[in-house]
C-alpha cells in the first residue's frame, strides 16, 4: 500500500471564519461609533486632537476574537507571545502557527500605551515582530477617525491577507508586500516600483526562483486556508 501523506490545509472559507469571529466579538460588548467624516473632510484642529482614545481598545477585542476562532481550528496552535516573539514595546500578544507547510507564524501584538497621547493599538506581524504587516489603528487623532467599523474591516482584511498567503520583501529602508489581491510598497526614496514588487512577489509565491537585488530579503507565507 502506498504511503499516505497528511495535509493540514484547512477546508474553511473566510466568510465562515468571519461569522464565527463576529459572534465571539459581539460577546465582548465592544465600543462602536459611526464615521464622523462620512459627509465631510477632517478639520485642521482634528489633526491635533484625540477624543476618547481608550475606545480604541475595541481593536484588541477584535484581535482576541480572531485568536480564539483561529486557535480552535485543527492544525492551528495559539500560544502567548513571549521573548523574541513578543519583541519590545508590546504589553502582550499571541503567536499563531499552522501545520500547513510553508506558512509563517502570525503574531498579533498589543502595543503598550506609554502616555496620554498614545492609543491602544494592535500590530500584526509575520515570522517576527519587526516584520509588521499592519497596525490598527495606524493613527489615533480625530482627523484619522473613520468609525469603528472601518477599524474592524482593516483588522479583518489584514488577517485575511495572512491566511490567504503573502510575500514580504525587505530592502534598505523599504518594505513591500504581495498578496493574491494586490500589495504595496513604502519606505525611503529609491524603493522599487510597485509593479516590480508585485512581479517578484507573485513569482516567489508560485515557487519560482527569483534573483533579487543584493540586500533584498523575502519571506514567503503559504496559504493557511
Amino acid at each position: 500500500m502506498p504511503a499516505r501523506t497528511c495535509s493540514y490545509h484547512l477546508e474553511m472559507d473566510l466568510s465562515t471564519l468571519a461569522a464565527r469571529v463576529d459572534a465571539v466579538y459581539a460577546r465582548s460588548d465592544p465600543a462602536s461609533w459611526p464615521d464622523p467624516h462620512a459627509d465631510r473632510e477632517p478639520s485642521e484642529e482634528e489633526y491635533s486632537r484625540m477624543t476618547h482614545p481608550e475606545r480604541y481598545a475595541m481593536v484588541a477585542l477584535r484581535a482576541q476574537a480572531w485568536v480564539e476562532v483561529l486557535g480552535s481550528l485543527p492544525g492551528i496552535n495559539a500560544e502567548p507571545a513571549v521573548g523574541a516573539s513578543l519583541g519590545t514595546g508590546f504589553s502582550g500578544g499571541t503567536r499563531l502557527t499552522s501545520r500547513t507547510p510553508g506558512t509563517l507564524p502570525l503574531l498579533v501584538l498589543e502595543r503598550a500605551v506609554q502616555d496620554f497621547d498614545d492609543v491602544p493599538a494592535v500590530h500584526v506581524s509575520v515570522d517576527r515582530p519587526e516584520v509588521e504587516i499592519e497596525r490598527v489603528p495606524d493613527c489615533g487623532c480625530d482627523a484619522c477617525d473613520y468609525g469603528s467599523a472601518n477599524l474592524v474591516e482593516a483588522f479583518d482584511d489584514t488577517v485575511a491577507d495572512v491566511l490567504n498567503g503573502l510575500v514580504v520583501l525587505q530592502g534598505d529602508g523599504w518594505r513591500g508586500t504581495w498578496t493574491p489581491d494586490g500589495g504595496g510598497v513604502s519606505g525611503a526614496p529609491g524603493l522599487p516600483e510597485l509593479d516590480q514588487v508585485l512581479d517578484w512577489g507573485g513569482r516567489l509565491f508560485a515557487g519560482e526562483s527569483v534573483a533579487l537585488p543584493e540586500g533584498v530579503n523575502a519571506l514567503v507565507n503559504a496559504r493557511w486556508l
